[in-house]
């Protein structure tokens, strides 16, 4: 009966030994990763009349963009999208409408994002609001809300380019709005 406590013992104590050296070796791959806390994006801004473009600009080799799309705020419509799947409606910006800009972007080898509390987002210089982050942290979505004026901008990146910001509030309500949609969808499948 000894023997096989001890036996029991040992087998134990390896078992547990090699446990903890496969987390060791698992954090030191985790630090090798730079860490991104600062993403700045500038998208061609809502322009009345024009219809909405994927056109963007960032100087950044740590990360690359891989979702764009246009949103009308108080309808969502979509008005672009870089998915291939999504058939944007056939209309242009309105003046004094809002619009929101969903963007995703992927970080290259090497990088992952900080935590949603340290990243500072920003589209057009504007607070972006964080959506998503992956949990391996490579990939994160945000959105901007823009309201369309009726002045003319540039070509991307000019000082005329129009651009604006919405109160934070304005945003929740279009979350809780497609959250809700999508709810009744669901129940409606199911015969709520």
């Amino acid at each position: 009966m000894k023997t096989i406590k001890k036996i029991l013992a040992i087998t134990l104590s390896v078992i547990m030994a090699l446990s903890v050296m496969s987390v060791c070796a698992f954090a030191e791959d985790e630090i090798t990763d730079t860490i991104l806390s600062e993403i700045a994006i500038t998208v061609a801004a809502p322009v009345a009349g024009e219809y909405a473009s994927g056109d963007y600009e960032f100087e950044s080799v740590d990360y690359s963009i891989t979702f764009r799309q246009w949103v009308n705020f108080e309808t969502s419509e979509i008005l672009y999208s870089s998915d291939d799947s999504v058939t944007p409606v056939d209309k242009t910006f309105e003046a004094g409408s809002a619009y929101v800009v969903c963007l995703t972007v992927a970080a290259e080898e090497g990088f992952v994002f900080d935590a949603a509390e340290n990243l500072v987002v920003t589209v057009n210089g504007y607070d972006a609001q964080i959506v998503d982050i992956s949990d391996d942290a490579k990939e994160l979505s945000f959105t901007c809300v823009f309201e369309c004026e009726e002045e003319l901008g540039g070509d991307l990146g000019g000082d005329d380019i129009v651009t604006g910001g919405f109160d934070f509030s304005q945003l929740l309500n279009l979350i809780k709005t497609a959250f809700m949609t999508f709810i009744r969808f669901i129940g409606s499948l199911i015969g709520l």
